[in-house]
């Protein structure tokens, strides 16, 4: 009987998110600049669910504020993912070959 060689370890990936990675700003009548902390470049900018473009539809390079291109309307949400997620990953270990029965068996499940 022939062996095929499996994989040693098996991980497990778990998001650790908050909620406050995601802040929503509720917009007055031509508001263009928002405060927040942030890393520039890792950030998600949307204005009332639609994404927008970094370098087009606003500016966000100084990590303290995001400046809109166009003044937003009186009640639009600018909602801002930070991206400040983290990921922990566990392992077991799995035999270091399995016959070819087997791992044929594990394939088709």
């Amino acid at each position: 009987m022939s062996s095929s060689p499996a994989a040693t370890t098996v991980s497990t990936i778990t998001l650790n998110a908050s909620t406050s990675n995601v802040t929503e700003f509720v917009s007055t009548s031509n508001q263009t600049t928002y405060s927040i902390t942030y890393t520039p470049n890792s950030i998600l900018v949307f204005l009332n669910g639609i994404l927008l473009d970094n370098g087009v539809d606003y500016t966000a390079t100084n990590g303290t504020s995001i400046v809109l291109t166009n003044g937003a309307a009186a009640d639009d949400v600018l909602t801002v993912d930070k991206g400040d997620y983290t990921f922990t990953a566990t392992s077991a270990t799995a035999p270091a070959s399995v016959d070819d029965a087997t791992a044929l068996a594990i394939a088709l499940g």
